[in-house]
């Protein structure tokens, strides 16, 4: 017997992306990229410490309970996340 199958939602809350400082869409963009949070705090010129900040804010920001939730996230709204360039703006060394 076969049941009907429907696609599983994503996690999180993608009306909440507007609440999400331009720092946090940056970290969220680059969480998505699967980056470190060392990484993330060489490539935006920021402490690991403060990744762990943004990164705890915007995910009680979008309701996800994990960071691989938060991956996801990013993965299937970054449209939504990224600017319409589609560049993550960052501070070159």
């Amino acid at each position: 017997m076969a049941y009907p199958t429907s696609p599983r939602p994503t996690p999180g809350d993608p009306s909440r992306i507007p609440h999400l400082t331009p720092r946090e869409r940056q970290v969220l963009i680059l969480i998505g990229r699967a980056a470190s949070n060392r990484e993330i705090g060489q490539q935006l010129g920021i402490t690991e410490r403060t990744v762990k900040a943004h990164l705890a804010n915007l995910m009680t920001k979008i309701e996800v309970a994990t960071r691989i939730e938060a991956a996801i996230f990013a993965y299937a709204h970054h449209h939504d996340i990224s600017p319409p360039d589609g560049s993550v703006p960052v501070n070159q060394p």
